[in-house]
């Protein structure tokens, strides 16, 4: 903690008593010395030594008195070093480098007018001394000139405390400036009151500072109140710059003639004093003892520089509002040069190449401008070319560089050409730069080689790629562009495809070295085999051999033979002569172009091509080697002929469907007859033996003569009056038959009677009659409709039992199966093995509840509503079925029990009118809270459910789809969907952990 100290001086006769007054300040206590003045406290001495100054100027008055002495106050100096700018009452010292501004890049150095002083002995401001000194004043201000007078006669009295200087001859006060000889001090008498002055006086126009004990005028420099002043060797005070010749320095006194310290506006410029001894500094300055972190420069004349400056052959950069010394990057667009330069840490402009933090950057040798973009180096000594960004920094690999692609080596930054591979650079690529460097696309020829050079990316393609909407092949190994043919194996396609002299894939028909070529239109894929050209725009299928070459004329190929017209190679198709072609014979080619043989059918007519040859047959032939056992007869045109034909004079007839010659009985469909024709197919006529027994045939028609039902040849025949066969279902004797309408014979066996106007199937016994009834055949049981005839197929009940006819052979189920994914057993007699028992004590009767036929479409869900047993709600059901109008086919409840309501199949009334008429079971689920009965209940409730879908056709599915969709239906499925508001069985469900989705699941594939 320092202490100020103040010494308050009153005057008691020629002595001088001190009263220290302390005040709290930082430094410490301090130190008296009556003939030593130091820099922190006030000079006292009863004897001062003032240089004796001769003049002949008479006695100055003075209009200002002073009555009394100024009192001192002795204010510690600042010698802290951080602590530097003396503060005076009219100029302030800043050390805010903002505080001066100047619009200008560089500050026009200006001639600082300065005093000189002969002589001094002080060196810094914190030695206090009074010494004798000689000044020259400013050459701007008028040399002053102080009046003294020598008081050779008089002498120094004191009068209540003041001194006077008493005129020894005249006895008066004489006044104004006075040389006391023998105490070689020269001091001031006020003209108003002839008292001795003491301290600072004012006196025509100029400053003084007389001594406060002793009244002396000061010269030279003094140490006044902790501040150094100067006063030339007539006492005056000295302002401005002055030079102190002695001590090598230039220094500045303020308008109340204090040294300054630290850093100075004068005269719109900024200086620089020496913190201890207020010398002006030039040259480089650092300001951190200023209190500012800055270096700055002044000139020789001491004036803060601003702007560029050639100093010692370097540039510096000073900052245009602080002064500072710029380093690092600057832009000096701010100083008129658009153009950025570096400085370096010691201020001086750099130029070539530098690296600055890590990197490259190049400044124009000889104006420092920093360079960007592209920049050949050979003038800076480096074969190379580099880029530099628009920070100046030398960029490495790849770079977009006006709209291109360009590559910087990563090490050197030098501009590669030609192919790159990418890989070192992060990308899996080979791209090509040109002599210029600049990425190159598309297609690209390089030493007499075509490449293609990815459009966006630039990377080297190779194998398949599309250049302009056309496919090339560039080379996987070297990427150079393919022509020719050319197997894609290797490219990952199995094809051959061709390449024109530009590269580009062939498509279609294509005309090379002679032979006619096809590539798909699509894949540009070398075809072979057959090829219909409709794409193409010909209407004509060809072939092509492996080699893709178009074939022509007779070709055996996979073991057939074609024929491909001699002139444009079109596939032949139909009736063909080889005439042309060197072959005497007519053969047929199919669609496909492949040549017949053996019987064909031709536009509605059957052919027979020799089997070896192909060649096209005529006149009988017998099928046996065609495997069929009959003989026909082929047209001079190849057709084969049906029904009754005369050839060479002879009648024969052909069967209508097969073409068969018959020989034997035949029924004659076109005259609906019984005739005879002979072992060799010829008819015959009048008596005729037959099997040992003589039959008479009409001599010109060849019919049978015979009426009724006629046995001949193992079979039975129904013929007319007029001799005519009577054909399809015949009542004879209350018992129904069936004679063929193809042959006329009496059928037996199972019969589908489609083809007589009948959709249904019936069995005839062995002596031709309809069957009916249950009928053991072929040990299975079949059950017939005892009306119709009709097999039945399917589910049937029969009182309380089911039992099931197959679907598919009408036979009745015994064992197990599955139907419609549901598995089902059956005992010996059919009847079906249920998984759950029945109680039918609750089922209504005839006539009560809906006789109504129900479409299978729903197998629907419920769940009681009320928190009771299976048995009470179907009793409900049975007893209030006409005043409730409400039931269902089946209550399940009480530990796995079934109880039937209404009848299966038939409409119930559960869940709203559509849905009623859509399910032939609805089923209702009885409520517990015992989670051992729930269990049994549920089992039984899938069960059923799972049973009755099976039976009726409809799918396992639960809740699926919207109206209309067929399955397994919950109450709430239904109020969502059709109508309604119930919601069951979910919500009971959910009480035992049951979900929709366990359900549905359960339902699906059982419990």
């Amino acid at each position: 903690m320092e202490r100020k100290t103040h010494y308050k001086m009153y005057k008691a006769g020629k002595n001088w008593v001190f009263a220290m007054l302390s005040t709290i300040a930082l430094t410490g206590v301090m130190a008296m010395s009556v003939n030593t003045a130091k820099a922190d406290t006030v000079a006292q001495s009863s004897t001062e030594q003032i240089a004796k100054v001769d003049t002949t100027s008479s006695t100055t008055t003075s209009t200002q008195a002073t009555t009394q002495l100024e009192k001192a106050t002795n204010t510690t100096n600042e010698s802290n070093a951080t602590q530097t700018a003396a503060t005076t009452t009219t100029e302030q010292s800043s050390s805010n480098a903002s505080a001066t501004s100047s619009s200008q890049n560089n500050k026009q150095a200006t001639t600082t007018s300065v005093s000189t002083l002969q002589s001094t002995s002080v060196a810094n401001k914190d030695q206090a001394s009074s010494t004798q000194s000689s000044t020259t004043q400013k050459s701007e201000e008028p040399k002053v000139e102080t009046p003294v007078n020598t008081a050779d006669n008089a002498s120094q009295k004191n009068v209540n405390g003041n001194w006077y200087l008493v005129d020894n001859n005249t006895g008066k006060n004489l006044t104004g400036f006075q040389e006391i000889k023998d105490q070689n001090k020269v001091v001031y008498y006020a003209p108003s009151n002839a008292q001795m002055q003491y301290g600072w006086q004012n006196i025509n126009s100029n400053k003084y500072y007389f001594d406060k004990f002793s009244g002396a005028m000061t010269t030279g420099q003094r140490n006044i109140d902790g501040s150094w002043y100067l006063f030339d060797n007539q006492g005056v005070m000295q302002t401005g710059f002055q030079r102190i010749e002695n001590q090598n320095k230039t220094v500045y006194y303020n308008k109340n003639g204090q040294m300054q310290y630290g850093q100075q506006v004068v005269g719109n410029h900024w200086y620089l004093f020496d913190r201890y001894s207020g010398a002006m500094l030039t040259g480089f300055q650092n300001l951190a003892l200023y209190g500012q972190n800055k270096t700055v420069y002044y000139n020789k004349d001491g004036q803060l520089q601003y702007g560029l400056n050639k100093i010692d052959g370097y540039t510096y950069l000073f900052d245009k509002s602080s002064g500072a010394v710029q380093t690092g990057f600057q832009s000096l667009a701010p100083y008129g040069q658009n153009k950025t330069v570096y400085f370096a840490s010691n201020g001086q402009m750099q130029y070539g190449q530098k690296q600055i933090n890590g990197h490259w950057y190049l400044f124009n040798k000889d104006d420092g401008a920093m360079q960007t973009g592209l920049q050949n180096l050979a003038p800076y000594g480096q074969n190379k070319v580099v880029y530099y960004a628009s920070n100046g920094q030398m960029q490495y690999g790849q770079q977009v560089v006006g709209n291109h692609w360009y590559l910087f080596d990563r090490y050197s930054g030098a501009m590669l050409t030609g192919f790159q591979n990418l890989a070192p650079y992060g990308q899996n690529k080979v791209v090509y730069y040109d002599e210029k460097g600049r990425m190159q696309y598309g297609l690209t020829q390089v030493n007499q080689k075509v490449y293609y050079l990815d459009r966006v990316s630039g990377e080297v393609r190779k194998g398949q790629q599309v250049v302009g909407n056309h496919w090339y092949l560039f080379d996987k190994n070297s990427g150079a562009m393919q022509t020719g043919f050319q197997n894609l194996a290797p490219y990952g396609q199995n094809k051959t495809v061709y390449y024109n002299k530009d590269g580009q894939l062939q498509y279609g028909l294509n005309k090379i070295d002679g032979h006619t070529y096809l590539f798909d239109k699509s894949s540009g894929a070398m075809q072979t085999g057959f090829q219909n050209l409709a794409p193409y725009g010909q209407n004509k299928t060809v072939y092509f051999a492996s080699n893709g070459q178009m074939q022509y004329g007779q070709k055996q190929i996979n073991g057939h033979w074609y024929l491909f017209n001699k002139d444009d190679g079109a596939m032949q198709t139909g009736f063909q002569d080889l005439t042309p072609y060197g072959q005497n014979k007519v053969v047929y080619y199919a669609s496909n172009g492949q040549m017949q043989y053996g019987q064909q059918v031709v536009g509605n007519h059957w052919y027979l091509f020799d089997r070896y040859s192909g060649a096209m047959l005529t006149g009988f032939q017998n099928l046996a080697p065609y495997g069929q056992d009959k003989t026909v007869y082929y047209n001079k045109d190849g057709q084969l002929q049906y029904g009754s034909q005369v050839i060479n004079g002879k009648k024969y007839y052909f069967d209508k469907s097969s073409g068969k010659m018959y020989i034997g009985v035949a029924y004659n469909a076109d005259t609906r007859t019984i005739q005879y024709y002979a072992s060799n197919g010829q008819m015959q006529f009048g008596k005729v033996n037959i099997s040992g027994k003589t039959y008479d045939f009409d001599d010109k028609t060849g019919n049978l003569l015979m009426q009724g039902l006629v046995t001949l040849g193992g079979k039975n025949y129904l013929l007319d009056s007029n001799y005519e066969a009577i054909t399809g279902q015949q009542v004879i004797g209350n018992h129904w038959y069936l004679f063929s309408k193809y042959d006329g014979s009496m059928q037996t066996g199972f019969q589908d009677l489609t083809p007589y106007g009948q959709n249904k199937t019936v069995y005839y016994a062995t002596n031709g009659q309809m069957q009916y009834g249950k009928q053991n055949i072929g040990g299975h049981w079949y059950l017939f409709d005892q009306y119709s005839g009709a097999m039945y197929k399917g589910w049937l009940i029969s009182g309380n039992d089911w039992y099931y006819y197959n679907q598919q052979n009408g036979q009745l189920q015994t064992g197990s199966a599955v139907i419609n994914g549901v598995g089902y057993n059956f005992d010996g007699n059919g009847k079906q093995i249920l998984n759950y028992s029945i109680d039918y004590r609750y089922a209504l009767p005839a006539g009560k509840g809906d006789d109504e036929t129900a479409a299978n479409n729903y197998i629907i869900l419920h769940d009681v509503g009320v928190e009771s047993g299976a048995a009470a709600n179907a009793r409900y059901f049975h007893d209030t079925v006409d005043t409730n109008k409400a039931y269902v086919t089946f209550v399940v409840g009480d530990g796995g029990k079934v109880y039937q309501v209404g009848r299966p199949g038939q409409v119930s009334w559960g869940a709203g009118r559509v849905a009623n008429h859509n399910a032939p079971v609805q089923i209702e689920l009885g409520r517990t809270y015992n989670s051992g009965q729930f269990w049994q209940d549920y089992v039984t409730y899938v069960r059923v459910a799972r049973d009755m879908a099976g039976k009726y056709g409809i799918p396992l599915t639960l809740d699926a789809g919207g109206a209309g969709t067929r399955g397994i239906k919950s109450h709430y499925w239904v109020t969502k969907n059709i109508w309604g508001d119930h919601v069951d069985p979910y919500g009971y469900l959910s009480r035992f952990g049951v979900t929709q989705a366990k359900l549905a699941h359960d339902l699906l594939y059982g419990v």
